[in-house]
């Protein structure tokens, strides 16, 4: 009797391992294998996490994936995969067919027509497939058109026509693909990383105030109190150049000319000598300017491989391969060791050019 208690507590206990892990456990038997793909638009990493089924010559669309499946008034969509609910992260807010979408994880379900699929952003991304859907947890919807592309055996995700701001993300199973644009706002993304520290630097300040009248020029004042608070850590090169550029675009000329004088006896480093030159020529199409100042660098310390570095570069925007390259190879003679390789690779790279 007492053998046959004992058995008993094994099965009970074994079977309670097996109802809340069974579904882990069972996981590396599925066909349908799980799969992820990331991709980082802007500064933003959009991520989908999915499991891929065959198509196994069955008809997909149509067949085992219903065509506007509605039963007593309630929609059924698809969970755009198998097994556990498909889910997309995004890092920052998107825009997803040019509606906004706060960042976060969403469970990704798709309704399915023969000639529109709609695409459904669920603040529930815990369910098991789309099988506890609840319309009243929908974050977004949108609306994209599928078309016939490849035979595709296995589902899956790709990003495509990839742009600055914005990607496609599309579905390729059977003999259909669909897609969806993501696209991200990079300097608002970057400007709301840089707010949120705590602890912010000459740098994030800076930035802050770049990105502040680059998202919209009427806010030099906002800039400015930024700047302020960079000067407050420490002058610099580079915060009172800035702040001599905004004030002038005050039309205060005369307190402009006096930072642009203070940021001068402050110049050392990249800010100086490769980011302020290179400014004019690449920011406002000046390459005289450019010229005269790298001259002027370059007359008092000639062998500055920073200020040969940028010579390199703005003879590159001229088409003069010969005196790019000369200047490049100065720039690696004079690098320090932690610079060198780089240097080296920008003079290799334009002397082989310049030998062809």
């Amino acid at each position: 009797m007492e053998s046959k208690f004992k058995l008993f507590c094994l099965c009970f206990v074994l079977t309670g391992i097996l109802t809340s892990e069974a579904q882990d456990m069972l996981v590396a038997t599925k066909v349908s294998q799980r799969a992820s793909i990331t991709q980082r638009i802007g500064t933003t990493d959009v991520t989908v996490v999915y499991h891929s089924p065959s198509a196994k010559k069955r008809k997909i669309f149509g067949g085992i994936v219903p065509y506007d499946f509605v039963v007593d008034g309630v929609e059924y969509p698809w969970r755009a995969g198998s097994n556990q609910n498909t889910t997309v992260e995004f890092t920052h807010n998107v825009k997803i067919q040019g509606q906004p979408l706060a960042k976060g994880k969403y469970g990704l379900h798709i309704f399915v027509k023969e000639k529109e699929w709609v695409f459904i952003f669920s603040k529930n991304s815990e369910n098991w497939g789309s099988f506890s859907y609840k319309k009243e947890e929908d974050a977004l919807r949108v609306d994209a058109k599928p078309e016939t592309s490849a035979y595709q055996e296995n589902l899956r995700y790709e990003f495509n026509n990839l742009q600055p701001q914005s990607a496609r993300l599309e579905l390729k199973w059977s003999t259909m693909i669909c897609g969806i644009e993501i696209s991200v706002d990079v300097n608002a993304n970057v400007l709301a990383d840089l707010k949120a520290k705590e602890e912010k630097t000459v740098d994030n300040f800076v930035k802050i105030a770049q990105l502040t009248v680059a998202e919209n020029p009427a806010n030099v004042d906002e800039a400015l109190s930024y700047v302020d608070q960079s000067l407050e850590i420490g002058s610099e090169f580079r915060n009172t150049m800035l702040k001599s550029q905004l004030l002038a675009q005050q039309g205060k000329n005369v307190e402009s000319k006096k930072y642009e004088e203070q940021s001068l006896t402050l110049g050392k480093g990249f800010p100086y000598f490769y980011y302020y030159p290179l400014s004019y020529m690449l920011l406002e199409g000046d390459t005289q300017k450019t010229y005269e100042l790298l001259s002027e660098m370059l007359l008092k310390e000639p062998d500055n491989w920073i200020a040969n570095l940028a010579m390199g570069e703005y003879y590159i925007k001229v088409q003069d391969q010969e005196k790019a390259t000369f200047h490049f190879g100065k720039a690696y003679e004079h690098a320090g060791e932690r610079s060198k390789n780089y240097a080296r690779y920008m003079y290799l790279s334009n002397k082989l050019i310049l030998e062809q």
